[in-house]
């Protein structure tokens, strides 16, 4: 810890009997990208138990001391926990950098991937005999995530930040709560009052956390009432067609996400009453594991509503996803990370769209997001990026009002779209 420079920040992390030798650690692939810096799959060697499967968090190099005390946080409050529904610590490596975080690996990664990867099994005329997507498993999937709550709140901790994508879900289908990077202990007081400015999960959020900043055991029942939402709906996206701002107002004036036609009205009574503006008449998390345990399959899937929305990090917005390969009057849509970010309209294209009900507005999307759209007119493009120039529009419908961003491509000198 004295390497990095932390013994002398104010903040003392006591994480020095949590430190694995760097050689017993092995690397073999990449995971993904987190907050900090990009997260590995690989294999660390315990005198105990040989070498195990492990996920590696890493930390840029060159971190500041603040993003370095803000990355180990989460493991010194993982270190606090065991519970076999949290994903559990398993070491630090801290005398050099990058400094690492080990944790346990979990096979199937995170909740909302999963569910978004099975929701297809859905619409199967079999669909009753498959496990995957049975009333059953996604019941026991909820349970699981209530008992990782029920577990915090008698440890007196929040989280903060309880969601599908922070949950994963393991070899054996049990689901565990993970990203404790927004946790906090309530001390005396029986709750956490956040004062520091940065990006919240606002659709997630309770009230009196989104007004006051307020975090207790109850504003994680709120966000649980969501992670429900997610589980029903096989990772649909919270309060879809609004913008952040559009939400903020929403639950300030009492609102909540519509529930789904088809649920039980059992679950309905719960998500209502993790959804109460009285925090105190939610239901505690031992409540909700009670009511899990003693109804099997109170969950099934409602999947009547659209999941074409997302939203686009960096944003105040909500842009629609428009699916891989759909032929918009002539112009085929898929994914891109290239383009410019130019903020430009068309006529052509607005005559083309006019049978859509959508209409041209002002402003554009930013080409270097993962999430952006390329609309090219070619199936297979064989030339270079640099060939095409690329539009941004954005549409909105006429009658919904919602905003989707699209680009448009035309030829590197041609006036043709």
């Amino acid at each position: 810890m004295r390497a990095l420079g932390l013994l002398s920040s104010g903040t003392l992390l006591t994480l020095d009997e949590w430190e694995i030798p760097r050689e017993r650690i092995v690397i073999n692939r990449k995971l993904g990208e987190g907050a900090f810096g990009t997260v590995y799959g690989g294999e660390a060697f315990f005198d105990d138990k040989g070498w195990v499967a492990v996920a590696v968090k890493t930390l840029k190099v060159g971190s500041t001391v603040e993003e370095k005390l803000d990355f180990l946080s989460e493991a010194e409050m993982m270190k606090r926990f065991n519970h076999k529904n949290i994903v559990r610590l398993l070491g630090v490596c801290t005398r050099n950098e990058p400094v690492y975080t080990v944790m346990e690996f979990i096979l199937y990664g995170d909740l909302k991937t999963y569910l978004l990867a099975r929701r297809h099994l859905v619409y199967e005329k079999s669909r009753e005999d498959s496990d995957e997507i049975s009333g059953r498993r996604l019941t026991a999937i909820a349970l699981d995530v209530a008992k990782a709550l029920s577990y915090l709140a008698e440890l007196k901790y929040v989280h903060r930040d309880v969601a599908c994508r922070n949950c994963l879900v393991n070899s054996n289908r049990v689901a565990k709560l993970a990203d404790f990077g927004m946790a906090r202990p309530m001390y005396e007081n029986d709750y956490y009052r956040f004062h520091r400015k940065g990006m919240l999960p606002v659709r997630w959020m309770a009230p009196e956390s989104l007004v006051d900043g307020l975090f207790t055991p109850m504003t994680d029942i709120w966000s649980y009432g969501v992670l429900l939402y997610e589980i029903i709906t096989f990772g649909s996206f919270p309060f879809q067609g609004m913008s952040n701002n559009q939400v903020l107002g929403h639950i300030k004036n009492g609102l909540t996400i519509d529930i789904p036609d088809g649920v039980k009205p059992q679950l309905e009574t719960l998500l209502k009453s993790c959804w109460h503006r009285t925090p105190s008449l939610r239901p505690q998390a031992a409540e909700v594991v009670e009511l899990l345990t003693n109804n099997t399959r109170l969950i099934q899937p409602c999947v009547g509503i659209p999941l074409s929305s997302i939203q686009i990090e960096g944003s105040n917005s909500l842009e629609l996803q428009l699916p891989a390969a759909v032929t918009v009057h002539g112009c085929q849509v898929r994914k891109s990370n290239s383009g410019g970010n130019n903020k430009l309209g068309s006529s052509s294209l607005a005559s083309k769209l006019a049978s859509l009900d959508l209409s041209l507005g002002s402003g554009g999307a930013s080409a270097n997001n993962s999430d952006s759209l390329l609309c090219d007119p070619l199936l297979m493009n064989p030339y270079p990026a640099s060939h095409f120039v690329t539009q941004y529009i954005t549409l909105q419908h006429r009658t919904s009002g919602e905003h989707i961003y699209i680009a448009e491509t035309r030829e590197n000198g041609s006036s043709q779209v």
